[in-house]
């Protein structure tokens, strides 16, 4: 039988190891969780050198994420580094080919690095898996730019690389947006479908 003194030295002594049992539990869970995040975060804000670390660590640590994989060739090509984008976001592509953000980096990948043929080839992809009318309208403009019978310029390429990425990034911003809103106004509000 167990008295109230020793049950209370358990108590307090399980008190004390508690927030460190759960501290451990939670590092261990998450590290590479937690690394991940940092590199979404670094890549969000623009500092791709800080999140391009941050996803090599996390492939060093779990080397079958697609998304470490695409978050890595996606700061490559924030970097300008466009021979390594396509390398990374080609075996995020063989893994995982209904990856649209990965199509959608990879077909800018090779459009800024000229290759106009490969870069349709994964912009219809990416425009396929998407469901934004304002994307895929946008993606299909591109396209016909891309067909023209002269060749682009570099300036030319950049500036429908960045349209399309911004373009993402508004629709991306809005679903957030949708989504942060939607427990406040129901799922079903008019708000949330309308907007």
């Amino acid at each position: 039988m167990v008295n109230g003194r020793n049950e209370n030295r358990l108590t307090l002594s399980m008190r004390r190891w508690y927030p460190l049992l759960l501290t451990a539990l939670a590092v261990a869970i998450s590290g590479c969780a937690t690394t991940m995040g940092l590199g979404e975060t670094a890549l969000r804000d623009g500092r791709y050198t800080e999140a391009a670390s941050q996803f090599e660590t996390a492939l060093k640590e779990r080397p079958e994420r697609t998304d470490a994989l695409v978050g890595l060739g996606t700061a490559r090509y924030g970097q300008g580094l466009y021979d390594e984008a396509v390398a990374r976001l080609s075996q995020a592509v063989s893994r995982d080919p209904k990856r649209a953000d990965a199509q959608l980096y990879l077909g800018l990948s090779y459009l800024e690095r000229g290759d106009a043929g490969s870069s349709a080839e994964h912009l219809r992809a990416f425009r396929d898996l998407t469901h934004s009318v304002r994307l895929i309208r946008q993606v299909d403009d591109a396209l016909q730019l891309m067909h023209t019978d002269r060749r682009l310029s570099p300036t030319s390429r950049h500036f429908i690389a960045t349209s399309l990425e911004s373009a993402m990034k508004s629709e991306q911003a809005l679903q957030d947006a949708r989504w942060a809103a939607a427990p406040y106004y129901g799922y079903y509000g008019q708000f949330f479908w309308t907007w």
